[in-house]
This record gives structure tokens, sequence and C-alpha cells, in this order.
């Protein structure tokens, strides 16, 4: 829904010059009060400007960046729009206005401003670079890339596009050039955090990085954010390991997200006897499943003015252990990580490798995703092993029912994972798949494939291999998840993605009782669907390198479609499993919990009593 003010006709401000004058030092000192922060400041003297000058584009246009700051996005659309019409040559109002369109996710009509912007002004590399990134949010790749580098090449002081045409591979599964593209820019920019938390996450999906590297990787994002902050000598926190510790979770994603799966059966079965569950929730984004969420915590904090009031929150909060959900994905809080507002903390679900961080003192996984002792010289953090596996799911409540497989299709194998992680070897292998089983064919399904460049240039990848394009259907989003798990019916066989491996799409899979293939990996990211599958008693569709990856597809596919009771034994096995026990998962991670907190008390007590 585009914001716009049809009804409104700029008229010529009547002011004198002095009067203007006096108006633009208004303007700029507000401009310093948002920069500081100090939006309590601007409110009454913005509001007093734009009623006494309605008809100046400066005035609406510095209302629009306040309103955008107090996240009042109406507002803020509506100014904006009253600046480009009243004065529609000034290229900073059709940014601002584009600008605001791609927050609200109004790419198309970003694009209509943002060209605008930089018509106006060629030299106005935010406009450029922001198109760029809404080029790519609406599956016009060509154009992103060009508009980018573009960017890059005009304007190599600006890092953002630098990242955004690094986010750009990543994104179409070209891991190994985002990672490229982001040491060039941190060779320019070594002390960028944004950089380094970026290619961390990059990295992960690289098939031609070894664990050393990606660990590197991630040590430079660590010593980078670090290095910008100061961690406390000591706590106020009572050193008490039988008190009830107060648990503090921080995420961007406490709503219908992957993440959810995962952490409502720890805020349902958490014994709050021993545990004060706190929860902060760093978006503004809110649903039916925050409402969940929200209503086992003892405390929610909706923490949506930045990291430093987030971190100075929870210092307040006097929080004994805090929780990382995120990783170095988007919207991470890991800089108040760096800081460790709280004595213990751990990261855990979120993130399928090492934080970097030194400062994080405990990292949960498992004996089969992090084997022991050769897992741990890749973290920074002790790597703490949950009994069985690390993680614990939750079905949809409304499965759809199993079908039976009709005889009218060929034998289909499927991946529903996301797009970047279909690398160059894990598409490699899925095309030996094909060609040695040429009666069969091949489902993708995953968000960008709504998008016809990108299904042109996933076609071509496949043709390059010896698959004809005939054989793989290639679907996007569907408009529930519901519909989305009832896609299951229409496959007999996942395969997952390597080296980064399926963990929700793992999890769907073995819900809607269709077997996932997977290849064990030499590292947690590579090892998670391998933890998951054990953990339901399915290692038989695990393979111990690529050739028996190949071979497990090949002997799935000459059994034939599966039964229904097939189907409903591999479902029943799931739902009966370690995987789904949720009370007993809880009980887990409760005692991690209590061990962590009293290592803590004790080493601080030890400590007061030498003093």
């Amino acid at each position: 829904m585009s914001k716009s003010s049809k009804h409104f006709q700029p008229k010529k401000p009547s002011i004198t010059p002095a009067q203007h004058a006096r108006v633009r030092e208004q303007l700029t000192e507000i401009l310093k009060q948002i920069a500081a922060g100090q939006l309590d400041r601007v409110a009454s003297p913005i509001t007093q400007l734009v009623r006494k000058y309605p008809t100046l584009a400066e005035v609406n246009h510095v209302a629009s960046g306040f309103y955008s700051q107090t996240g009042k996005r109406d507002q803020a659309f509506y100014y904006a729009q009253r600046a480009a019409e009243i004065d529609p040559t000034i290229a900073e109002y059709h940014s601002a206005l584009g600008t605001l369109n791609v927050q609200a996710g109004e790419h198309k009509q970003a694009v209509v401003h943002l060209q605008r912007a930089f018509e106006i002004n060629p030299d106005f590399h935010q406009a450029l670079g922001t198109l760029g990134v809404s080029y790519m949010a609406i599956g016009q790749i060509a154009k992103a890339k060009r508009t980018l580098d573009q960017s890059i090449e005009r304007f190599p002081d600006d890092p953002e596009a630098m990242m955004n045409r690094a986010l750009l591979e990543s994104d179409i599964a070209n891991a190994h050039n985002a990672v490229e593209l982001m040491h060039k820019a941190i060779a320019r920019f070594p002390d960028n955090p944004i950089l380094h938390d970026s290619i961390a996450m990059f990295s992960c999906y690289d098939d031609q990085l070894t664990p050393e590297q990606v660990y590197e990787i991630h040590q430079a994002f660590g010593r980078c954010v670090q290095s910008r902050v100061r961690t406390p000598r000591s706590y106020p926190n009572t050193p008490e390991p039988t008190k009830r510790i107060r648990v503090g979770f921080v995420s961007s994603d406490f709503k219908t997200h992957s993440i959810a799966y995962f952490i409502e059966p720890i805020f349902e079965h958490i014994d709050h006897n021993r545990f004060e569950l706190c929860v902060y929730h760093t978006s503004t984004h809110i649903d039916s499943m925050t409402s969940k969420l929200k209503a086992h915590a003892d405390l929610w904090r909706s923490c949506t003015s930045g990291i430093a009031a987030t971190h100075k929150q929870i210092v307040q909060d006097r929080v004994d252990i805090l929780i990382e959900l995120n990783g170095h994905f988007a919207s991470n809080a890991l800089p108040i990580f760096a800081a460790k507002p709280a004595p213990v903390s751990v990261s855990m679900i979120g993130y399928a490798n090492t934080t970097g961080l030194e400062s994080i003192t405990a990292r949960l996984v498992d004996a089969i995703t992090d084997p022991e002792p050769s897992a741990d010289r890749f973290a920074t953090e002790q790597l703490v092993r949950v009994e069985d596996c690390f993680l614990c799911y939750r079905p949809p409540k409304d499965l759809p029912a199993i079908e039976p497989s009709t005889n009218t299709r060929p034998f289909t194998f499927g991946s529903f994972n996301d797009l970047r992680k279909m690398s160059p070897s894990t598409l490699r292998t899925w095309a030996t798949i094909l060609k040695e089983n040429p009666e069969t064919q091949l489902v993708l399904k995953t968000s960008r494939l709504a998008e016809q460049e990108v299904c042109d240039d996933l076609n071509s990848r496949f043709e390059s291999l010896g698959v004809e394009p005939s054989r793989i259907k290639l679907l996007g989003r569907t408009p529930t998840t519901r519909d989305h798990l009832a896609l299951y019916n229409t496959i007999d066989c996942s395969l997952d993605t390597f080296p980064y491996t399926g963990t929700t799409t793992t999890c769907e899979s073995l819900a809607m009782g269709v077997p996932m293939l997977t290849l064990m990996g030499n590292a947690h990211a590579g090892r998670v669907s391998a933890s998951l599958l054990c953990a339901i008693g399915r290692s038989d569709l695990v393979a111990p390198d690529e050739q028996a990856y190949i071979d497990l597809a090949t002997k799935h596919a000459q059994a034939g479609l599966r039964s229904l009771e097939d189907r409903q034994t591999l479902q029943s096995q799931l739902n009966n499993s370690v995987l789904t026990d949720e009370a007993g998962y809880t009980k887990k991670i409760e005692s991690i919990f209590a061990s962590l907190w009293k290592t803590w008390c004790d080493k601080h007590t030890n400590t007061e009593s030498r003093q």
C-alpha cells in the first residue's frame, strides 16, 4: 500500500528570506538532535514548524525523518510525500520516500522514487545503492547487479553497496562469490563490523572453504566487534546457585518464524519456579506466534530503540543468563553479547556455527553436530553437548493429511531449502542423481523461485550439468504454511543441501512422512540434518560422502513410489522420538542452564573469598 496525499495541492510558501533562514537554523538543530538520539527534544519544535510552515518542503522532509525514527510510519510517509510534491526537484526527497517504501516492503514503488532521485542527482549514491536493493527484492537480478556494480565503481567509499552486492550473490546460490566480494570490502574497510558480520554468515554456505577458514572469518568478526566495547569487571547479580535464575532470551524472531518451532517447547515447559523467563523482542513485527510466546514469559520487553537501549535494559533487569538465538543472521544482537551484559551468555538453536565472540560463555550443540574433541577447536565458546539432539521440534498442529502417492507421476525428488543453500556441489550432485535415474524428476521450492530471472539462471545451471529443465519443477512461496506442507504429498524423497543442511525443512519433510537424504558434513552446518535423523532412529538416511549420497538416492528411486503406510510410519518415528520430547528436552536445557550458573557462582564466590 503506497502512501500518498491525493488531495494535497502544494502552494508557494509565504515566507520572507529572513524567516526562511531562521527556519533552516532550527531544522539544522533538530537534525543534530535526531542524530544524537534526542528524539524527546524534537517532537515539540518539529510539530510547531509543521503547523506554522506546512508548505515548506524542507520542514516536511525533516518531519518525515523524525517520524521514521520514532516508528510512526504513516506520518513519515505522509510528510515525505508532501516534501516531494512541494519540491519535486530535490533528489533527497525522492530518496527518502523510496527508502520508506523499501522499509515497508513496497519495492516496486520504491524503484519509481529512487530512479527519480538518481535522475535528478547522479552523484547521490544513497539512492543508487538502495535502488539496487529494490531491484534485488523484486527479482530483477540483472538490473540489481548492474546498479550495485555501478554504485561500487562510482562510490568506492560506500561499503553498504559492496555488502548488498555480496548479499545478492549469496541469495542466488553463489556463496563463494559473496565471500570473495566481502574479502575485498574488508580489505578496504577492515574495521567495519557489519562487513565482518556479513561474511561470517556467507561463509557457512561456501562449499569451497575449509572449517579452518570459516573459523578464522568468525574469529575476525569477534576481534572487530569486541575491540569496540567494554565488558564489565563485575556484576551485581547474587552468586546463589539455588536461587531462581533469571534467563533472558534475545531475538528478532519471536514471531511466525523457524525459530518459533524450536523455542516454543522451551517457553511452554520451562520450570518457572526455578527460572524466571525474560524475553527481549528486538523487532516491531508482532503476530499470533508473538502472542503465544509472550503468554509464557515472566517478563517481556519490546526492544525497538536500538542496540544500546536494549543493552541498557538487560543490564537494568539484572539477567543472570542471556540467550542468543540469531547468530550472524539479519537483525542479530551480537554487539550486545560482545559487551556481555549478563554474567553468563549462551548461543543456541538459530545459528549453525560459532559466533566468534569470546564473550559468549557457551554454545549448545550435540555429539553429532560437533563431535568431541575435534569440533572444539572451531568454537570461541565452550561447546556444551545436549544429550541426543541439540534441538527439539514441535510439528504444526494443523498438518495436512498424508495422501497416497499417485501412479500417474514419476518418482519425484524434492528440496524446499533456501536457494542460498543450493551450492554448486549440491547442484552437481543432484544433477548426477537425475542422470543416473532418467525416469525421475526434481521439485525445488523456495521464495526466490517466484522470480523468473532466478528460475532461468537455475535452469541454465542444470542444463550445463546435462539435465533438461523439463525434468525440474521450480516453485515459489505458497500462501500459507499448510499449503507449503501439503506439497510434500507431491514428492517421494527429499534431497538435503550441503555444506549447509536443512533444519526446519528436514523436520517438516519428516513430519509429512517423506524421507530426507543427507550428507554428513565436516562442520556443524553440514551435520544438523544428520543429528535430526539419528534422533528419530533413521541413521540409514545419512550418507558419509557424495557418492554414497548418490547411491542412496538411487536406491530410493529404484524402490519406487512410497506407500501410504511407509510415510505414516516415518511420521510416527518422528512423533515418538526424542526430537519431539518437549518436556524431556526442556529438562536437559534447564540442567545445562543450572550448571552454567553454578559454575559462575562458584568462581565468583571463590574470587571474593580470596580478596
